[in-house]
């Protein structure tokens, strides 16, 4: 079945949905924001208020994931966000929408995210076979991929054919559709009562990750792939000013096949990879990133602007990456025990959200100081570096997870 189960069915569509909605209604406000306040300041700390509970909170929010019912975190954390942007349509149609509601609503949504994100990486491993994780982790990389290429085409449409208050009502509904449908989710997810206090039991949490190799392999790979990919995320404005025709138009095509490159990486490991695991393409897909971000740099070097070439590269990172995130949530989630995936999987998430904005703000710096030419080139050398290091001194670590 393309979908793997009815439960896994729910999930995905849940996923796809409220992730469409919801860049549509970040492409919207943070225009809206602008359109206000004439303030690069205002758009930049909307972005900073997005992330910031996720931050701070998301290590602390694994605990109560593996505590409270994760169907029950799933349902309540969709249906919150979505009464919170319904409420910003409301609030807008009256003509009484000020910024602080925008911050507020920002903050309110990364707070859930911080539950709901660990939450369905943690619910896949209960609701899919053990041998069909690799190919679930592939379907939801394919959202991402969509998402990516869909998402700001949504939201820049969006907001000239149905304005600011269409947009926040398709993401406000998108929400409460996805929890609707979490309801129906038949999966016996009930969490442990545990007495123990909640820093001893964090503790608790990041120990285990700290004696698992494996999983400490993973926290390091999602960290260097950030780190990378940020580099890409920062210069990718500058190389698309260099091609010819218009700078704009060429940094949505090759975000366009970056994102390409993602789902043709799921749909080739849900198809072709799903029966049998090897734990070492993780290790080949971070040599190959390298590899693509090298590309990038010698055509810059070597005076080659042609748009097709460098969305080839981008397509071919983009599928590096979604063999990579595939990889590392399969080891995971065949690793990691099930009492403490929440505590695991949010230190994951939140490895991931403090790196790629670090990543972003030194390559920003970075730039002031070397080409982006030279700086792909060295980010892409020490890339393949770092992966055939991971590939020598984990050869021996890492057994077939399918047996764990």
């Amino acid at each position: 079945m393309f979908l793997i189960n009815r439960n896994f069915g729910l999930l995905w569509f849940g996923q796809l949905v409220s992730q469409l909605g919801d860049k549509a209604y970040n492409i919207a406000l943070m225009w809206w924001l602008f359109e206000k306040t004439k303030s690069p300041f205002f758009v930049s700390s909307f972005l900073v208020a997005s992330m910031l509970p996720e931050l701070i909170f998301g290590p602390v929010a694994g605990v109560y994931i593996d505590r409270w019912n994760k169907k029950k975190i799933l349902v309540v954390s969709d249906i919150v966000r979505g009464i919170v942007v319904l409420t910003l349509a409301v609030l807008y149609q009256l003509e009484l929408l000020e910024i602080w509601h925008i911050y507020i609503a920002a903050l309110s949504i990364s707070l859930c995210a911080a539950l709901f994100n660990p939450t369905t990486m943690s619910v896949i491993p209960i609701i899919v076979e053990k041998d069909e994780l690799q190919q679930a982790n592939a379907m939801s990389q394919m959202v991402a991929g969509a998402v990516s290429i869909i998402g700001p085409l949504l939201g820049a449409s969006s907001v000239a054919l149905i304005g600011y208050v269409g947009v926040l009502l398709f993401n406000g509904l998108s929400y409460i559709l996805s929890g609707v449908g979490e309801v129906f989710l038949r999966i016996n997810t009930i969490g442990t009562q545990s007495k123990e206090a909640v820093f001893a039991s964090l503790m608790q949490g990041f120990r285990y990750i700290r004696t698992d190799v494996r999983v400490l392999v993973v926290v390091a790979v999602i960290a260097i792939v950030h780190v990378f990919v940020g580099s890409v995320v920062v210069m990718m404005p500058f190389v698309a000013t260099l091609l010819g025709g218009n700078g704009i138009n060429n940094l949505g095509v090759m975000q366009a096949a970056m994102g390409v490159g993602m789902i043709v990486g799921s749909v080739y490991i849900s198809k072709y990879v799903c029966k049998s695991f090897f734990e070492f393409y993780l290790f080949y897909a971070i040599m190959c990133m390298g590899l693509g971000i090298l590309t990038l740099g010698i055509l810059q070097l070597m005076h080659v602007y042609l748009l097709a070439f460098y969305a080839i590269v981008c397509t071919m990172i983009g599928l590096c990456i979604a063999i990579a995130s595939v990889f590392w949530r399969t080891i995971a989630q065949l690793c990691v025990p099930t009492e403490m995936t929440g505590r695991v999987f949010s230190v994951f998430s939140t490895t991931g959200n403090i790196s790629l904005p670090i990543s972003i703000g030194a390559f920003g710096i970075f730039l002031n100081y070397m080409s982006s030419g030279l700086l792909f080139s060295l980010a892409g050398i020490c890339l393949i570096l770092i992966g055939i290091i991971l590939l020598y001194k984990n050869q021996r670590i890492f057994e077939d997870p399918f047996n764990v």
